[in-house]
């Protein structure tokens, strides 16, 4: 007999947010003796499992002191997404897994709802719910189409939501979003993702060739390859600390980004060297521009902004021509 969930948390060097989301999870647990009720094959419980991503700082005996029931698992070396998630899958006894971003807040009967929805209809893999700011705004990843190279390159030039009209768009998508009832969707954010175990024997774990980005787009495409949906539960609501603030850009997510976007493209879009290059072309394009807005804006407010860090990827896109052409 296996219990019904196991959560699976990476931890890097995130350890304040990794306890408010253990805590949050303490206090709105699922509701695991109702929903094993008529399942006599299920154990009435769920396990938590925390891979440390090699934390510079103290976390697992800081861990194991406040909440001893989680099991702790230290990742062989500091590792990626995929790996540090496939750590914990792999290690998970449930009937279903949930891989959940340490920067996430658990809402009244969240967990509960997920279950629902995904032991309730057997044609869904996977499921992930609304996902919030912490000022309550909808994240638009919570439900979304597949990327599509055109829709890359037209994202990359035009809906960057840190330029006027990415805001605008970003605002219009979450309006959209706001309305959706719960069903199928193409892809769900990786920041909360449900599975079964039948789906995990099926379809197989997070692809490890994915560093950082589009792993979750990968795995949602492969599971729907094999047959199962994906679906989103509006009814079921978590904050989502993360890409709330645009006050940095982090330079080796956008590198990792577009390379994992050329993986992506190429696997699924089956993309030539002209759509390569063109993917080259307009990413080089795209930060080359924003580093001249996000200069003139600095130089008009003498505030700061992202200049720097786009001036410096458009620098090393230009370098990137023989690897990725």
């Amino acid at each position: 007999m296996r219990p019904l969930l196991s959560i699976v948390i990476v931890n890097s060097d995130g350890t304040a947010d990794t306890l408010r989301c253990l805590q949050s999870i303490q206090q709105y647990p699922p509701d695991v003796v109702a929903l094993t009720a008529h399942r006599h094959n299920l154990l009435p419980t769920y396990e938590i499992i925390v891979v440390d991503n090699r934390s510079r700082d103290n976390f697992p005996e800081l861990l194991r002191r406040q909440f001893p029931d989680v099991r702790t698992l230290i990742a062989p070396e500091r590792q990626g997404f995929a790996k540090n998630y496939n750590q914990g899958i792999r290690e998970a006894s449930g009937e279903y897994v949930l891989i959940l971003n340490n920067d996430t807040l658990m809402h009244p009967e969240a967990l509960t709802k997920l279950l629902t929805l995904l032991i309730e209809d057997p044609a869904y893999g996977m499921v992930g719910p609304r996902l919030v700011s912490v000022h309550g705004r909808i994240q638009t990843d919570s439900a979304r189409s597949f990327p599509t190279p055109l829709t890359y390159l037209f994202t990359q030039l035009l809906l960057d939501p840190g330029l006027p009209f990415g805001k605008t768009w970003q605002r219009y998508e979450q309006q959209r979003l706001a309305t959706r009832q719960t069903g199928r969707v193409a892809c769900i954010s990786g920041a909360c993702m449900l599975v079964s175990r039948t789906t995990l024997e099926s379809a197989g774990l997070l692809d490890e060739g994915f560093d950082f980005y589009y792993e979750d787009v990968e795995w949602c495409h492969r599971i729907q390859r094999h047959g199962r949906a994906i679906g989103y539960s509006a009814d079921s609501q978590i904050t989502h600390l993360g890409d709330q603030s645009l006050s940095k850009v982090k330079v080796w997510a956008k590198q990792s980004e577009y390379r994992s976007a050329l993986k992506y493209f190429r696997q699924y879009y089956r993309i030539g060297p002209i759509m390569t290059f063109l993917t080259w072309l307009v990413t080089t394009l795209s930060f080359f521009l924003r580093g001249v807005f996000f200069l003139g804006q600095e130089i008009v407010t003498q505030q700061p902004s992202h200049a720097r860090a786009y001036l410096y990827l458009w620098q090393w896109m230009l370098q990137q021509t023989q690897r990725s052409l």
